[in-house]
């Protein structure tokens, strides 16, 4: 699971209950306890961020935080498994404490196969986990919990460009790399629902603050972004080798492997020597199962294609 999504030397400490045990009582689907550290000056949380930044995501994001405190208090917690990624005080890197405890409803109906994840009548028990899993890696929100307590992802909730949202009340919520300029997915507004969930995905997803029933949750692009930010880091790009596979309908099947959860984009031209600036872009790859890609171009009758693929 996520000891292949990222490449961190540390070890997380969960306990993992079924049904209405240890802190859990009444859990529906799943649900999640994740201990904190702290606390931290607003200081020493950049710091340690700006000092694990491995990509675009993590890189546009530091560069993008406030200069100063933004919720003046300089009092941060963060999730103990996020203590060990960044190297900060009160914990080491492969301790045996407990990190976290996630728990499993026992009155549901789950899928189990990694093969066969959409059963009519059943939940993909592997989104569900990894859902709760992710929440005790940090993907949760502070926003003045217990009267002011603020934590890490807090820091990339915005409802405008440059206005970041550290209320329970905000509406049009949505995270953001970018200082709020692009918005990568909305937050869950429903007060049903946790608030650093997303809102509901076609296709669903697995951060998702609703799991559908019957259908695959996907562990997409921006629910790897959300821990890449923390300082979760991702494995580097494989060499890209396409596959390319006409079909009887006159369309042609684009096939590569490479890291999961990544963003493609496929280029086609008719003149192999253009430069790749002049290329076409013709849209992103879709991903499934995890680290497998595909594209399905119809080219009409403009047959003499050639194609290439570009990050992002």
């Amino acid at each position: 699971m996520f000891q292949n999504k990222f490449t961190n030397a540390i070890t997380v400490n969960i306990t993992v209950y079924w049904g209405n045990a240890g802190p859990f009582t009444g859990t529906g689907l799943g649900a999640s306890s994740t201990q904190i550290l702290g606390t931290y000056t607003y200081a020493q949380l950049t710091n340690a961020l700006r000092s694990h930044r491995a990509g675009a995501a993590d890189s546009n994001s530091v560069a993008s935080l406030p200069g100063s405190d933004p919720i003046a208090g300089n009092v941060w917690w963060v999730p103990r498994a996020q203590v060990k990624v960044l190297g900060l005080p009160f914990a080491s890197p492969n301790d045996s404490t407990l990190d976290g405890e996630i728990d499993f409803a026992s009155t549901v109906n789950y899928t189990f196969d990694p093969t066969n994840r959409a059963v009519g009548g059943k939940y993909d028990f592997i989104a569900v986990a990894e859902h709760e899993i992710s929440e005790v890696l940090g993907r949760i929100p502070g926003l003045n919990i217990g009267g002011g307590g603020y934590l890490p992802y807090d820091l990339f909730r915005f409802t405008g460009n440059g206005v970041r949202s550290f209320n329970t009340t905000d509406t049009g919520v949505y995270f953001s790399t970018d200082n709020g300029a692009t918005a990568l997915k909305f937050f869950n507004s429903s007060p049903s629902g946790d608030l650093q969930d997303w809102a509901t995905s076609t296709p669903p997803d697995v951060c998702d603050a609703f799991a559908s029933l019957g259908k695959q949750g996907l562990f997409s692009t921006n629910d790897a972004t959300a821990l890449d930010v923390l300082g979760y880091n991702r494995p580097a790009l494989a060499a890209i080798r396409l596959t390319a596979t006409p079909l009887t309908n006159g369309s042609c099947r684009i096939n590569f492997t490479n890291i999961f959860s990544a963003d493609f984009t496929v280029l086609a031209s008719t003149n192999l020597t253009l430069p790749t600036a002049n290329w076409t872009a013709l849209g992103t790859v879709t991903e499934n199962p995890a680290g497998q890609y595909q594209y399905l171009d119809n080219p009409g009758t403009n047959r003499a294609r050639f194609y290439r693929v570009r990050s992002p």
